[in-house]
């Protein structure tokens, strides 16, 4: 019993000094996304998809308006009592294919909205991670250079409500050196 106390402090205090031997940094991640080249470019372009739907969804709208409005007129006409049987019939029809036609396109309205929402989530993913993949490139080279063995993410709030980075030494925050390469990576592939 007493050997395999022993061993067990022994592995504790090798696992100890190798944690303590290797060299940590911390990054703002939330500060490089928003500093990124591309986050502004990104978000101009999701900003116009939704422009641009939000134009044709206005388009929409206002052809269902009409249609409502041709059926409300359609149905008044068909009550009215001076009108014979057959026309009121056929003015009932009419109402009915308008209300039809009213009813497919609110279907056809709410499922581009919902195709829409999904390409625009998507976009913004793609966007997302093609950011991500750079910082985090960027982040692996200077991490490299400065010798780090662990890169916290010390900006973020996680779900518990607080960073996992409770605190950390300034030296140790590699932030402005990604920024620094970021920008030069970004300037460097301008035409």
């Amino acid at each position: 019993m007493k050997r395999m106390m022993t061993a067990v402090l022994v592995l504790m205090a090798a696992t100890t000094a190798t944690m303590a031997a290797g060299a940590i940094g911390v990054v703002d991640m939330e500060k490089l996304v928003k500093l990124h080249p591309r986050t502004a470019t990104d978000r101009e372009a999701l900003e116009s998809y939704v422009e641009d739907f939000e134009v044709e969804r206005e388009g929409r709208v206002k052809a269902l308006k009409e249609i409502s409005e041709t059926f409300e007129t359609l149905r008044a006409s068909a009550e009215d009592v001076s009108l014979s049987e057959k026309a009121a019939k056929e003015k009932r029809q009419l109402a009915q294919v308008k209300f039809d036609e009213m009813r497919q396109g609110e279907r056809e309205l709410r499922e581009i909205a919902a195709q829409r929402q999904k390409e625009l989530t998507s976009r913004e993913l793609q966007l997302r991670t093609r950011v991500l993949t750079d910082i985090k490139q960027v982040v692996e080279k200077v991490a490299s250079e400065k010798s780090l063995d662990l890169v916290l993410d010390a900006g973020s709030v996680g779900a518990s409500g607080y960073s996992a980075v409770v605190h950390a030494d300034k030296a140790m925050d590699i932030t402005e050196a990604v920024t620094a390469e970021l920008l030069k990576d970004a300037n460097s592939k301008k035409p």
